[in-house]
């Protein structure tokens, strides 16, 4: 009897534990596809030369293929991304994330190390980045200063070694906290929205794999998109439009992105075509 009595506590203190670690459903983009069209030039065959003699209307598709892995509680830890080529996957290029048990990114490595990332906060907020290239010995810090919403108002760039002046790129918001401008040097960049769901939204930071859905100049920051991009307006003269397919959670399946050149309507469109593969994880809170 008195054996059965010392068991009660060590049992209590099991179930506690297993109550005390909840498991939830989150989902995920397990794998996104990009497809890039490529047009071919139309030529003429001038003697032994071939010569160019205007676009063609017919174009190659690259295809690249993203897939992303996740840890228990629900942090992205890697991405893999490599080209198909005649229906087979090439040698794969690995980022890898870690992040602290607060959910805060501290560092990002990518390839075989030779490139990092490097995030430093202050009391919980993210202060700047350092990204490192071992190939060229170079470095990229970059200052984050905050507006009113504790959202980049603005980054400065500099870069060691120093080939120019420090570059300072401004944030505006639109009233759901999407970023509707961006402007380096009088280069600004607006951004239209849709009013559904952006894919990397559970991210506690922002993330993107294109800069036509997202503002990369923001990217690994505190700035968490809420919704799609559909429009985007580059200075007066280039035009990007996005067109989206949706599942039932208002998620994007597929994203076709059209780039044209207002002042040459001749000019042939620069066109990407996306798609959002999702699954249910179960994270341990």
């Amino acid at each position: 009897m008195k054996r059965s009595l010392l068991l009660i506590p060590v049992l209590l203190l099991t179930v506690g534990n297993a109550f005390s670690q909840q498991t939830k459903k989150m989902t995920v983009v397990s794998q996104l596809i990009e497809k890039n069209h490529v047009h071919s030039s139309e030529t003429t065959l001038v003697g032994d030369v071939n010569v160019v003699t205007g676009p063609s209307t017919n174009s190659v598709i690259s295809i690249t293929k993203y897939d992303f892995t996740y840890n228990n509680a629900g942090q992205l830890t890697s991405i893999k991304s490599y080209l198909v080529e005649n229906g087979q996957p090439t040698d794969p290029f690995i980022t890898l994330l870690e992040s602290s048990n607060k959910n805060q990114l501290n560092k990002v490595l990518y390839g075989e190390n030779k490139m990092s990332l490097d995030l430093m906060y202050e009391n919980n907020v993210l202060q700047s980045t350092e990204f490192k290239d071992l190939y060229y010995d170079e470095s990229r810090v970059s200052k984050i200063t905050y507006n009113k919403l504790d959202l980049p108002g603005s980054i400065e760039i500099t870069s060691s070694p120093q080939y120019s002046d420090p570059e300072t790129t401004s944030f505006i918001y639109d009233p759901n906290n999407n970023v509707k401008l961006v402007n380096l040097d009088n280069n600004k960049t607006i951004y239209t929205y849709d009013k559904k769901k952006y894919a990397f939204a559970y991210l506690p930071y922002s993330f993107n794999i294109s800069n036509y859905l997202s503002a990369s100049e923001l990217t690994f920051t505190n700035y968490v998109q809420q919704n799609n991009v559909v429009k985007i307006e580059h200075n007066e003269d280039l035009l990007t439009t996005i067109d989206y397919t949706y599942n039932t959670k208002d998620l994007p399946l597929t994203a076709k992105v059209k780039t044209v050149i207002k002042s040459d309507p001749t000019d042939q469109p620069s066109i990407y075509e996306y798609e959002f593969v999702y699954k249910e994880i179960e994270i341990t809170e």
